[in-house]
């Protein structure tokens, strides 16, 4: 499954933040397809793909002391509308 990771920090943490990116592993049973940082903000976007609930969180509670985050479970559009059209 498909999730949207949302981060938020303070402004002044940018350093702290891009310090702390830059020594994270990625869990095993996490693929990390893409990362996107608002280039005028105090947030970074993730889009990550697991199965598996325990490794969702190690990939995510690390940065719980850092700022905010939000996990949403996401599909794309066009699967999602096929879905709901049966």
């Amino acid at each position: 499954m498909q999730f949207i990771s949302i981060f938020t920090w303070e402004p002044g943490k940018a350093a702290e933040i891009m310090e702390a990116r830059a020594r994270e592993e990625i869990p095993e049973g996490v693929t990390l397809i893409n990362e996107w940082v608002d280039i005028v903000g105090n947030t970074v976007f993730r889009l990550i793909e697991t199965d598996d609930p325990v490794a969702l969180m190690r990939v995510s509670f690390p940065w719980s002391d850092l700022g905010y985050k939000e996990v949403h479970p996401v599909m794309e559009s066009k699967k999602a509308l096929t879905i709901l059209r049966g």
